[in-house]
């Protein structure tokens, strides 16, 4: 099979337009219609129609099926090209939270390995990170989740897990309690991080489980300010205690709801990925630490 062809055919779907597939790929317009005739052969099957009285072109059952399958082909030779063609470099996904308070807490043991110049760190929160780390943008990441991340196309090993708290000023009411209910702030504003961070669907699960509406003050991206608008008295933050350091000056109190879901660190990677010797050093060291390494 000339995967060229899988290439003109899917953009052939999407445009349905033989003239306009070949001024996307700068080539005549019966290239294009010799790939097609060459899929058609091959698998025996008429993949598109001419509708002469709309003149439109019709995707037939058989071209869609061959669609979805091209998709997925198509991706898996760019990803080849990328892997057997990078340099002996890594990129790595590092999220916010955890590149500020527990990346610092390891570092030491990768830079003994030599393995810390092969990086080019790229920074989003995780949500982000996971899908470039899924089309292949990046080799390794650190990922933060709200409980176990499970996904059969992705090589997860868990580091670390720390449990979300209440962030408070020590002169809040509940600053000295050992564990509170969300339920107990009553309309005690929020502060807290926006969406697309792991907190929120965490801090969602909460409220959902104690059937409360708490009073959301404001949402960021910045950490940090959370922390000082909570300095500030302007409200409760709700962070994973790692992220809450005694420079702060806050207190954390945990949150005594059974079963509930916690900041979990993993270093992750894709399944069918095979890891460069750097890569696959990385990986070695960092799966090392939950052995006390």
């Amino acid at each position: 099979m000339n995967t060229r062809d899988l290439d003109y055919f899917i953009k052939l779907v999407e445009l349905k337009n033989f003239s306009q597939v070949a001024q996307a790929f700068h080539v005549t317009q019966p290239t294009i219609t010799f790939a097609l005739k060459r899929l058609e052969t091959q698998y025996n099957q008429t993949l598109v129609s001419r509708d002469h009285s709309r003149q439109q072109l019709i995707v037939t059952e058989a071209g869609q099926k061959l669609y979805q399958h091209a998709l997925v082909i198509t991706h898996e030779l760019a990803l080849i090209e990328a892997e057997l063609t990078a340099p002996e470099t890594i990129t790595f996904g590092l999220p916010p939270i955890i590149g500020n308070y527990y990346f610092p807490t390891i570092v030491q043991t990768l830079a003994d390995t030599g393995v810390m110049s092969q990086l080019t760190t790229k920074e989003a929160g995780s949500a982000a990170l996971l899908a470039s780390l899924q089309s292949g943008e990046i080799d390794v990441a650190l990922l933060g989740s709200s409980g176990p991340l499970v996904s059969p196309d992705l090589h997860v090993t868990r580091l670390a897990s720390f449990p979300f708290t209440l962030v408070m000023s020590p002169d809040y009411h509940l600053a000295k309690s050992k564990g509170v209910r969300l339920e107990a702030v009553g309309q005690t504003p929020f502060i807290l991080l926006n969406e697309g961070f792991v907190h929120e669907k965490a801090f969602d699960w909460f409220a959902a489980t104690e059937s409360v509406s708490p009073n959301i003050l404001y949402r960021t991206s910045d950490v940090s300010l959370v922390k000082r608008m909570v300095q500030q008295h302007l409200g409760l933050g709700f962070l994973a205690e790692l992220a809450v350091t005694p420079e702060d000056h806050l207190v954390t109190v945990p949150l005594i709801e059974p079963n509930q879901p916690h900041f979990e660190i993993s270093v992750v990677y894709r399944q069918n990925q095979v890891l460069s010797p750097v890569a696959q050093n990385l990986v070695t060291h960092l799966e090392h630490l939950t052995q006390g390494g």
